[in-house]
């Protein structure tokens, strides 16, 4: 690309030829030559000074001869220094530093900075005078510029390119060719929209429009006498173009138009525009192509959309080729348990259950199957809340163990029936507790570790949970999942958290499954201000890492891994509630029969009248007709809604508790809840122990048993939990008709009196070792002798003796003795002496 105007280059030329006249005619010597004049005038004084001195040695008056070269080199401001030098060699006079500038070179000739001229005495030679000159020009390079024909050269040059731009600049408007057009016709080409350009035929720019310099950010006088072939043009690919390819060369050789043609022009800040070039030749005198006619039209924004709109279309068809696979899945998936639901759903109607265990494992089925069910419904309102950004996070403090440990506990039974093993490991120290969403981490945990036990089919699965200080005093918690599955490459690990995506089709066959359940998860860990990762080799296994922000290090304790799974130690078997229900009326306002009826059977079992409304205009009619205890209402229902019903009973003054049944699980839905007038909710599917919880709490119930039911609750809230002591006995699981199991119940109850003692006196001395030595002793011991009631406190005091946590130890130690006086030694619950006099000698401890 010319980077000089016309003008530029026309005077650069003139200016060359100009310097090319000047040096012949110095070469010549036509020229004035100072440097010569100035040899010429050192010569004649120094052959002056060697007449004079000639005459002078044959008077032998050398002391004139030595005046004489002190008045040349005092009134020659160039001259240096002078000297005499008799033919021996010997220096007879030397005015100024002649000693110094006199460079000796046992040479007779002279030069411009030293002369020397020979003194005759007769016909004899007497010695020589020697005369030092300044340089006429330094030596090298520098001495060439400087010389004086060097800068006469350079001020013609300088002078008459101004001169002759000057002038050209003058001259070229005269001979613009763009001047030949009429300013209407040229205003006209200006307004165009597209780029126009007039080449001669060599590919000069003879005429160009505003709009094709604009695009150059340039104006269209400065493209004058361009080759247009010089910018730097690529085909559509982006490769540059061969000289004599570009378009217009090939309509000038061809003596073709060409069409539509597409080719790309780089400027030089690096923005790539496309256009669309029209070429049509122009014929001149003889039927000759003396130029093209080039049209560009700027296609850029064009191509970006078509680039953009195929993106679109290929993104479209892999997401509906991907939800296509999901719905084959989901189809599988939903039909595998409702076909289990109904099979053995009408298997129980029909009456086929041999008996109540073989009736009991259908109903497991069948619960099993809802569940699965209920879990497929989740990820897909999950996946669309988190698409639409309708889900909320929380961040509050809650201890993590506790939540890994529920669903390590959960997902065990699973684990176990494959034949591998699940266990939670913590290697290092870690906080106590860490800012989050229990909930979505529970979501995160459950999914990771269910597929890692899904996917492995011999082996372990392993959780490890760490953390560490990142950025100052933040802190971060991870959770790796390390399975011996089946494992994933790299491409497949790549794609696993796309939504409905699985590593493969095989996957999908053999183990089922949606492909959301990574995609969600990754999204609720985003959410959290972390991630998940994943490392895997196929036939090896995987890894994924949960990566969480977890708040500030300064804001937690750290505790020892020992006691962050204490609370894990602690986990037991609970049993399901019972309920003595006080005599009361419920209200049950539903649209579905179904639901009415699961409700009604659930509590009519404890004793509760129970009535039914279909919607919410009978529920109104009949809560204002009778008086009910609570009324359980449906919030979506024909005639009148659940929202609309609760206003008008309220607005009639109706205090009750009114406790919502809703499948709407939505955060911030139960804002518009509470602004309706109901007390309280619950989500369906209606989890019963829960639902028996809450209305046992409005109806202030009695809790009077337990049954087989596993839980996880974390100590702070197992101590906060206002449960009356009971006062029955506690009889050893052993029963006391064998003698053998008699004796070793006495002497355990016996000693248990002696240790509790040494308990009191282990805390009372702050001796935490003891104390904690005694715990695990009663751990051990009152599970060997039956008394399984006696393992979690003591558990609990054990770790709390470790940690040295005086209020828990104190309030364990207060429950033990409660328990001691309960201890019977009869299998009937009678108390044995001994437990007698633990009951008599108990005191309060702290």
């Amino acid at each position: 690309m010319n980077i000089l105007s016309t003008k530029s280059r026309l005077a650069f030329g003139q200016v060359s030829l100009l310097v090319s006249v000047l040096l012949t005619a110095s070469l010549f010597g036509l020229m004035p030559d100072r440097t010569e004049a100035v040899r010429q005038g050192r010569a004649a004084l120094a052959e002056s000074i060697a007449a004079n001195g000639s005459i002078l040695i044959t008077q032998e008056d050398v002391d004139r001869l030595e005046g004489i070269l002190q008045l040349v080199v005092d009134r020659n401001a160039d001259l240096l220094s002078a000297g005499l030098r008799m033919e021996s060699g010997l220096r007879l006079v030397t005015i100024g530093d002649h000693e110094q500038h006199w460079r000796d070179d046992n040479s007779d000739y002279s030069s411009h900075t030293q002369v020397t001229v020979a003194i005759w005495e007769g016909e004899d030679k007497w010695g020589q005078v020697e005369l030092r000159f300044t340089p006429l020009n330094d030596e090298g390079w520098i001495g060439f510029i400087t010389g004086q024909q060097t800068q006469l050269l350079l001020f013609v040059a300088l002078m008459s390119f101004i001169g002759f731009y000057l002038y050209l600049g003058k001259m070229l408007k005269q001979l613009d060719p763009s001047q030949a057009v009429p300013e209407r016709v040229r205003s006209a080409l200006d307004t165009m929209a597209e780029g126009l350009l007039v080449l001669d035929n060599k590919g000069q720019i003879m005429l160009a429009n505003r709009a094709f310099a604009t695009l150059l950010t340039t104006t269209p006088e400065a493209l004058l006498g361009r080759e247009v072939g010089a910018f730097p043009w690529s085909d559509i690919e982006g490769h540059p173009l061969a000289p004599g390819t570009h378009p217009w060369h090939v309509a000038l050789n061809s003596g073709e138009a060409q069409k539509n043609e597409r080719v790309r022009l780089t400027l030089p800040d690096g923005t790539r525009l496309t256009f669309m070039i029209n070429c049509s030749p122009i014929l001149g005198s003889g039927a000759k192509h003396v130029g093209v006619l080039v049209s560009f039209d700027d296609v850029t924004q064009l191509e970006e959309a078509e680039i953009e709109l195929l993106k679109s279309k290929e993104e479209a068809v892999a997401a509906n080729q991907a939800k296509s696979a999901f719905l084959a899945n989901m189809s599988h998936e939903i039909r595998t348990p409702m076909n289990a639901i109904l099979g053995f759903t009408e298997l129980l109607k029909r009456g086929f259950g041999r008996d109540s265990v073989e009736t009991r494992k259908h109903l497991e089925i069948i619960h099993s199957s809802g569940k699965h069910l209920l879990d497929l419904i989740n990820d897909i309102l999950d996946l669309s809340k988190v698409e639409s950004g309708r889900f909320e996070i929380e961040r509050v403090r809650f201890n993590p163990y506790l939540v890994i440990m529920d669903v390590v506990r959960v997902l065990g039974v699973r684990a176990h029936e494959k034949g591998i093993e699940l266990k939670l490991k913590v290697p290092d120290d870690v906080p106590e507790t860490i800012i989050g969403d229990p909930g979505r981490l529970r979501q995160i945990i459950t999914n990771l570790v269910g597929n890692a036990v899904k996917f492995t089919e011999r082996g372990m699965v392993t959780v490890t949970a760490h953390a560490k200080h990142v950025a100052g005093d933040m802190l971060q918690f991870h959770i790796d999942i390390a399975d011996t599955g089946i494992g994933m490459n790299p491409e497949a690990t790549g794609r696993i958290f796309e939504d409905f995506v699985q590593a493969d089709a095989s996957v999908t066959r053999k183990f089922g499954g949606t492909g959301l359940g990574l995609s969600i998860s990754r999204k609720f860990a985003r959410a959290l201000d972390g991630d998940i990762t994943v490392e895997s080799q196929p036939g090896v296994g995987s890894v994924f890492r949960i990566t969480l922000d977890a708040g500030s290090a300064l804001e937690v304790t750290w505790v020892r891994p020992e006691q962050a799974l204490a609370v894990v130690d602690s986990v037991m078997v609970q049993e399901h509630t019972n309920w003595a229900f006080p005599s009361a009326r419920i209200l049950v306002v539903d649209d579905g029969a179904e639901n009415r009826e699961f409700v009604k059977v659930v509590l009519e079992e404890y004793g509760l009248t129970i009535d039914e409304a279909c919607n919410g205009r009978v529920g109104v009619e009949m809560a204002t007709a009778t008086d009910y205890d609570i009324i359980l209402m449906d919030v979506q229902m024909p005639e009148m809604d659940g929202f609309t019903a609760t206003r008008t009973l309220r607005d009639r003054g109706l205090q009750i508790p009114i406790l919502a049944l809703t499948a709407n699980a939505m955060k911030g839905f139960e804002q518009e809840l509470f602004e309706a007038g109901f007390s309280d909710y619950l989500t369906k599917p209606v989890d019963i122990d829960r639902f028996l919880a809450k209305l046992a709490q409005l109806l202030h119930a009695q809790s009077v048993g337990e049954s087989s039911r596993k839980s996880v609750l974390p100590e702070s809230l197992q101590h906060q939990t206002s449960q009356a002591e009971d006062s029955s006995p506690i009889v050893s699981k052993l029963g006391s008709t064998n003698p053998k199991f008699a004796s070793v119940i006495a002497r355990f109850v016996g000693r248990l009196d002696e240790q509790l003692h040494a308990m009191d006196a282990a805390y009372s001395n702050r001796d935490m070792d003891a104390l904690a030595k005694l715990a695990h002793w009663l751990k051990g011991a009152g599970g060997t002798v039956g008394f399984d009631v006696l393992n979690k406190p003591a558990v609990e005091l054990e770790a709390a003796a470790k940690g040295a946590d005086l209020t828990a130890i104190e309030r364990h130690l207060h429950h033990l003795h409660l328990l001691a006086t309960r201890i019977a030694l009869g299998d009937r619950g009678t108390p044995g002496p001994k437990a007698v006099e633990v009951a008599s000698a108990l005191k309060p401890v702290g």
